[in-house]
């Protein structure tokens, strides 16, 4: 199924996580996500980033002018290597500015399972409903990037050394993203 222009598509089974700019903690709080359900079920990963990076040619699953979808296989430091490191089966790292990230998922998607997902994009909520949306931000910073609040997502704070949320309440089941409220 291909995103259409203003129709977004629901991906109850992934967990999606945006943040309030760089270093506010969105991949480590993707990776302790991905630790703990990888204990229960198979999580992929996915990092879109709206920025080329350097990489392997050998890893590229696709790739034209727009944009760049790599399976991620390497053991680094990059955020993408990470959420692997972390105990997600697959990771997928799509290169793509803000223009392309449309094609860049409609290419993404055949490769996408039915298991849990779990998604760092700071775009992506323009094209999908998510089974769960966080927003990540640092304690006491001004929300600079509002047009993310739209989906109403879970704001969780940084103090740089913890997040203010229990990802206990984090449930997967039937292939849909849930919170526990207790």
């Amino acid at each position: 199924m291909k995103v259409e222009t203003n129709i977004k598509v629901d991906f109850p089974n992934m967990l999606l996580i945006a943040g309030n700019g760089r270093n506010v903690g969105k991949t480590h709080f993707a990776c302790l996500i991905i630790e703990h359900l990888s204990q229960q079920t198979k999580v992929t990963g996915v990092k879109i980033s709206s920025h080329i990076h350097s990489y392997k040619q050998e890893d590229v699953l696709f790739q034209n002018n727009g944009f760049v979808i790599i399976q991620e296989k390497q053991k680094t430091n990059k955020d993408s290597s990470l959420m692997l490191q972390a105990g997600a089966q697959q990771v997928y790292f799509v290169m793509a500015g803000q223009e392309y990230l449309k094609d860049a998922f409609n290419a993404l998607q055949p490769l996408l399972p039915d298991h849990a997902i779990v998604c760092e994009s700071g775009g992506l909520h323009q094209l999908v409903k998510p089974g769960l949306f966080f927003f990540i931000n640092k304690r006491g910073a001004e929300i600079l990037k509002e047009e993310h609040l739209s989906l109403s997502p879970v704001i969780i704070e940084n103090d740089g050394k913890d997040f203010n949320f229990d990802i206990n309440r984090i449930r997967f089941s039937n292939n849909i993203f849930k919170l526990n409220n207790d």
